[in-house]
């Protein structure tokens, strides 16, 4: 038993008479030298509605064969029906005489399989236009250009936005039912570079349709290509965008692709010429003049652009010959730091971290093959291993000769690292350091001759490099971090007095001491003893330690103060001379404010930088000179 569906609130066709009486349906494209039993249902139905095949009607020539005058006739039955008169009896064309018009193309969607359609309510022409929700209204519509997002399209893209048709509704809804592109003058555009085009709403496929030499037609010197069976709802006092979209094929040859001079054809003047204006960067796509059609609440066929659109756009090769890797410094890098051996027996640090680096691949998945890593080392100690990770994962290892390290022997299969596509991933370099009798300075590098491949294990192209901080491996000696985020404070101290505002800063740093393999002594502030006694910096020296920035550039004090270090021995060390102990292997925490005046500062703003710290007396540690986060916020 078959469905019965009764149209409520969406549009749907009644049951159409075909367009002969023989029930005959149209489903190919007939032009100029068609023969066959279509070509003679064509001009029967012609003739029978009076458009005027004369040698046919005079029986001077028999049907069957599609030449100029059955070309003048269907041109007629096009501009009766608000089709572009080209003489082609194409989609749209077909879709007007299967459908059983007379007077115009029809209106409303086609029944859903498996259902018989009874209308009810709203008719216009026998069919039902529930879609619409002001009948009987005629409305005005207005066609421009929308906005594209990108004009640059890859080899093998599927889908891709190629031009934004935007319609506006007045008065009434607008049924938008079918569109004419504009494919330019040039057949590469449907048998070298496309293979189907899309009309959606954006994100819905509202048609589709393939593109050959029976669906492309030409008119004049372009070809055109007509997509009709759709229907997109306008709003009235709205609008809403047709975005065009095509699928390109997946090998196109390179004389094809990208500016004009590559396009076959080219002479110095537009070869993919559309909506007058033309490319000469590449091709083009268009609407033709009153090439989109919409029914109002009336019924009525309206018909825009009231000039042709035109949209230009470059093909580019695909995503995989386009793929790019590019390389940076990950935000986890070690910082510039002191940091003593972590085996004090033997005067060593196994696996310290020197540089963290990210991989972004760019258009394809990538995977990184071999990696070579310079560095710079100077000092007591020797750098003699470097391992490469991808996470907590040891993928390679390589030994140093020359300051350099080539990773060759990268795991994970055969394919190296992988990188998804549009992503990133941080790779973290670690080193042995042995034989460490004094200082030794070590910053690590990427150099420019890494091998990273794209899915189909061709070489891409690098971008960026990473440089990493310089790490101080100490034979002995404290380690300094910082807990937390060092913070300031401002507060008005004047008194009220003159015209002079004074206000006084105060910046803390809470700094972590830890003892490695030797007890680091720390001197505590004198306001008459030797300045380099104190450890953190004093009121006539304290410039040297911790220094003023105003307005984000370094600066000594203002001439009317200092830099003020205060703080206190921390409990579990012992006090000698005004210096206490850390004892070997322990770790305490020192809270240091430093204090500074400043007079009138107006707008200015101000933070604070710790720049060194004295230990055991002569020793200073000053690599967190410049590092930002040894920094207070300005206020």
């Amino acid at each position: 038993m078959k469905k019965v569906l009764f149209a409520t609130g969406i549009a749907i066709v009644a049951l159409a008479s075909v367009a002969s009486a023989q029930g005959y349906q149209f489903t190919s494209n007939l032009t100029v030298g068609s023969t066959g039993p279509a070509v003679v249902a064509l001009q029967t139905w012609l003739v029978a509605n009076g458009y005027s095949i004369p040698s046919i009607s005079s029986g001077a020539a028999a049907k069957g064969y599609f030449g100029s005058q059955t070309q003048a006739a269907v041109k007629q039955y096009q501009a009766s029906h608000g089709i572009p008169s080209t003489g082609f009896f194409g989609p749209l064309t077909r879709a007007a005489l299967n459908s059983g018009a007379t007077g115009s193309v029809s209106t409303g969607a086609m029944c859903p399989a498996g259902y018989v359609c009874t209308p009810t309510g709203g008719t216009t022409g026998g069919t039902v236009t529930g879609g619409i929700t002001t009948p009987g209204v005629p409305g005005i519509m207005s066609v421009s250009a929308g906005p594209l997002s990108s004009t640059v399209l890859n080899v093998g893209a599927q889908m891709v936005p190629l031009q934004t048709v935007r319609v506006q509704a007045q008065y009434s809804d607008l049924d938008v039912q079918s569109i004419t592109l504009d494919l330019g003058n040039n057949t590469g555009f449907y048998n070298k570079l496309f293979s189907t085009i899309y009309v959606t709403d954006g994100t819905n496929v509202l048609a589709t349709q393939s593109l050959n030499s029976s669906t492309v037609v030409q008119s004049g010197t372009n070809y055109i290509l007509g997509v009709a069976g759709f229907h997109f709802i306008v709003p009235k006092g709205t609008y809403k965008d047709l975005v065009i979209k095509g699928t390109l094929n997946s090998s196109i040859d390179s004389t094809y692709i990208g500016t004009s001079s590559h396009v076959p054809g080219y002479s110095g003047t537009a070869v993919n010429s559309v909506g007058g204006a033309g490319s000469t960067s590449g091709w083009a796509i268009g609407v033709v003049q009153n090439g989109l059609r919409a029914v109002d609440g009336a019924g009525l066929n309206l018909y825009g652009p009231a000039s042709a659109l035109g949209q230009n756009f470059t093909i580019n090769q695909s995503l995989v010959d386009n793929a790019q890797a590019n390389i940076s410094l990950d935000p986890s890098s070690p910082l510039v730091a002191s940091i003593p051996v972590s085996d004090t027996t033997n005067g060593q640090y196994l696996g310290l971290p020197v540089l963290v680096f990210d991989v972004n691949a760019q258009n394809d998945a990538l995977h990184l093959r071999t990696l070579n890593v310079n560095f710079s080392v100077n000092g007591g100690g020797t750098v003699g291993a470097a391992y490469l990770y991808q996470g907590s994962t040891q993928i390679a290892s390589a030994s140093i000769s020359g300051n350099a390290a080539s990773f060759t022997n990268i795991s994970n299969g055969t394919a190296g690292a992988s990188i998804p596509v549009n992503t990133t991933v941080p790779f973290t370099v670690k080193v042995d350091v042995t034989g460490v009798t004094s200082n030794t300075n070590i910053t690590a590098s990427t150099s420019l001759t890494q091998t990273i491949l794209s899915s189909n294990d061709s070489t891409v192209s690098i971008s960026g490099a990473a440089q990493g901080n310089t790490q101080t491996v100490a034979a002995a000696g404290p380690l300094f971090t910082l807990v937390g985020t060092p913070t300031i404070t401002k507060s008005n101290i004047s008194s009220g007095n003159g015209t002079d505002t004074l206000f006084q800063y105060s910046a803390t740093f809470n700094v972590n001491i830890q003892a490695i393999g030797t007890n680091v002594l720390i001197g505590l502030p004198a306001s008459t003893t030797n300045a380099f006694s104190a450890s953190f910096g004093t009121s006539t020296t304290g410039a040297n330690l911790a220094r003023i920035y105003q307005d984000g550039v370094a600066t000594s004090t203002n001439s009317s103060t200092a830099i003020i270090a205060s703080y206190s021995q921390p409990s579990n060390t012992t006090l000698t001379s005004n210096t206490f102990t850390v004892a070997r292997n322990q770790s305490v925490t020192v809270p240091v404010t430093y204090t500074f005046t400043i007079t009138n500062p107006g707008a200015h703003t101000y933070s604070v930088q710790l720049e060194g710290i004295n230990w055991n007396g002569s020793n200073l540690s000053n690599f967190m000179v410049d590092q930002p986060a040894w920094r207070t916020s300005s206020i």
